[in-house]
């Protein structure tokens, strides 16, 4: 089988290949076994807080151009996009508490990068794509968004909402808070539990069903043309993101 890295982060054209992300739940694995994706697993990073020490999220990020950005501890990342012709770029110092958690937690829809500006490195501001960047006061900015398709997202965060509305290019859904479970704190992110796995098809870790605002997130998939598969009678939980990395190449 014929496959490539994504033309564009975050957003496959073709049926997803593999995968970056925290897959030690039984259900998820045997989402990713029956739809054919292998996955390339997070290292944890042990300098992180422990329910985020194995973000994928916050420990590596795509920028385009089979270039990937990566934690030092993601070795298995590492290997997979070199041993694909690929590129990895090691950044340093990611460690908790905030912000120094969010240095890859930022998010390409498209047309543009959503991220706290503040918090970014010169390392990692000289990867990024040459897009005009969404300056939010959300350090999670990864995690807070739920990519659907080009410059069209779901988000759980007000800043973020705030400032995509200034944008007549960006489609964007406002839901609330709560609904996505994560260990030890109150609540995990809508984009931490989710990511597309083909074009204009995304995959939730758990029930979407489950989510206090399941109308109104169902009613914006279906009017911008998006599926979603889901894993029934389970929370949804935020596992750090589902990061597409390959996809199959011209099908």
């Amino acid at each position: 089988m014929s496959e490539r890295f994504l033309n564009n982060p975050n957003l496959p054209e073709n049926k997803v290949t593999t995968v970056f992300a925290d897959v030690d739940d039984i259900a998820l694995k045997k989402a990713f076994d029956d739809l054919s994706i292998k996955v390339v697993n997070v290292i944890e990073n042990p300098f992180l807080d422990t329910p985020v020490s194995r973000h994928a999220d916050i420990l590596g990020n795509y920028v385009g151009k089979s270039t990937f950005l990566a934690d030092k501890h993601q070795f298995e990342l590492c290997r997979f996009v070199e041993d694909n012709n690929g590129k990895s770029v090691i950044i340093e110092n990611i460690k908790s508490p905030y912000p120094n958690d969010c240095l890859l937690n930022f998010a390409d829809i498209g047309d543009f990068i959503i991220c706290n500006k503040s918090i970014l490195t010169e390392e990692v501001e000289k990867y990024l794509p040459k897009k005009e960047i969404i300056d939010v006061k959300q350090g999670y900015s990864k995690c807070s968004v739920c990519i659907c398709k080009h410059n069209t997202v779901i988000t759980d965060d007000i800043s973020i909402y705030n400032a995509l509305s200034h944008y007549d290019n960006i489609n964007s859904l406002l839901v609330e808070k709560g609904s996505v479970r994560i260990n030890k704190y109150d609540y995990g992110f809508i984009g931490g539990c989710c990511g597309l796995i083909n074009k204009e098809l995304l995959l939730f870790n758990g029930d979407l069903s489950t989510h206090s605002d399941f109308d109104k997130i169902q009613k914006f998939l279906y009017d911008n043309n998006i599926k979603y598969i889901d894993i029934k009678g389970k929370p949804l939980t935020d596992i750090g993101s589902i990061i597409p990395i390959t996809e199959k190449d011209g099908e």
